[in-house]
């Protein structure tokens, strides 16, 4: 049998570390965090062309929780899809309003609630 020198020894101890530190150890690895997103339907004001739509998609899709937006001059609304925890409808309707229109209400699609 052979003998363990104080190199080989050397090398299993590091081994050991770099797998603890780098955590492919038998540790489960967490699951990422994934956040449901929701949508809300806001009535706008003075929308006039397609400038202005993308105008809203512009200024509200650069907010930070936004996922989508399609706003309508015809229809004089914006479909936004965002995410509660990092956005909610007061700052949404504020960028909305800070750009040179006026939100008017906001609508939870799929339901009659409304949100002010």
């Amino acid at each position: 049998m052979k003998k363990i020198n104080m190199i080989d020894s050397l090398i299993i101890i590091l081994t050991f570390v770099l797998i603890s530190c780098t955590g492919k150890g038998n540790k489960p690895e967490k699951e990422p965090v994934q956040l449901e997103a929701s949508a809300i339907e806001v009535s706008i004001g003075g929308m006039t062309c397609l400038a202005c739509e993308e105008t809203i998609q512009r200024v509200v899709g650069k907010l930070e929780g936004i996922k989508s937006v399609k706003a309508s001059f015809t229809v004089g609304n914006a479909i936004i899809e965002y995410f509660p925890g990092m956005i909610d409808s007061v700052k949404i309707k504020e960028a909305i309003n800070g750009s040179g229109y006026t939100a008017k209400k906001c609508i939870i699609p799929q339901s009659d609630a409304t949100v002010n």
